[in-house]
């Protein structure tokens, strides 16, 4: 059996080989450390990320406002041209005949 010890390029995770087999034998991920923050400094991204979310969304309400007031303008103008043109009478498939 030709088995070997390899280290994935990607997620630096131990991977052990078999290579008669061609198959993955078994894997061993890394341990991240684990970081600690304090309360006050999760807080204060708490905060900071708030203020970020709070800042999209009256970005998207001003331009939704902005899109919906130019589509009143549009509306307005179309609605003037309509009441320009003559009302003509359908044509329908059957007065064709």
């Amino acid at each position: 059996m030709s088995r070997f010890t390899v280290t994935c390029p990607h997620c630096q995770a131990q991977l052990e080989l078999d290579g008669d087999k061609e198959v993955v034998m078994a894997s061993k991920a890394v341990e991240k450390p684990k970081t600690t923050v304090s309360l006050d400094e999760r807080l204060q991204s708490l905060a900071q990320e708030k203020g970020k979310a709070e800042a999209r969304m009256a970005e998207a309400f001003r331009t939704e406002k902005a899109g919906a007031e130019i589509r009143e303008e549009r509306f307005k103008k179309l609605l003037e041209t309509a009441k320009q043109e003559p009302v003509e009478k359908p044509i329908r498939d059957f007065d064709l005949d």
